[in-house]
């Protein structure tokens, strides 16, 4: 789809799908090189070649196969974008991105700071309200709860580090699991 029906696919990638570190190896790849080494058997990518062929040499592509195969690479590239999603607690991702460099060197890093009250109360009476087990009366008092229990795990989380010097991150991602 990427490379013969041009269609822009955004693949999201968190640290819970991580089974096996390998996956991350399939992703720097696809990071740095735009493909992942061996995906296609011949055959496939024969096929691929002789489909892009015509719509290469348009662009300005060489007839030789390499030349082909590198336009369809860098369609399929410039229509795939990867969205990493990855706790910075703990030593997790300072390993990850020493092993593999692509995770840094070809990504922005977008850092997201605590919500705030109003925005975790939207989002609360966003999931909420499709609760069938929230009835009307209790609704207004059940989203503000929520909203409290977040807001006061993240005041007590800084007592926490103070006292104890002990880390426990408080992230929006814990909120939607919530």
């Amino acid at each position: 789809k990427l490379g013969l029906e041009n269609k822009k696919v955004v693949f999201l990638f968190t640290d819970a799908h991580v089974a096996q570190e390998g996956f991350l190896e399939l992703i720097n790849n696809m990071l740095t090189s735009g493909m992942v080494p061996a995906l296609f058997a011949d055959d496939e990518k024969e096929g691929l070649i002789n489909q892009t062929r015509d719509e290469a040499m348009k662009a300005g592509a060489s007839p030789a196969r390499e030349s082909i195969w590198s336009y369809f690479v860098k369609k399929c590239a410039n229509n795939l974008h990867i969205v990493l999603a990855m706790s910075p607690s703990g030593d997790t991702l300072r390993t990850r991105c020493r092993n593999f460099p692509g995770l840094v060197s070809n990504t922005v890093i977008d850092w997201f700071m605590p919500w705030p009250q109003q925005a975790l109360k939207a989002v609360a009476e966003h999931f909420l309200g499709e609760s069938e087990y929230i009835t009307e009366e209790h609704y207004g008092n059940i989203v503000q709860h929520v909203v409290f229990v977040h807001m006061s795990v993240g005041t007590h989380s800084e007592r926490f580090l103070r006292k104890l010097r002990r880390i426990n991150c408080v992230t929006p991602k814990n909120y939607l699991d919530f």
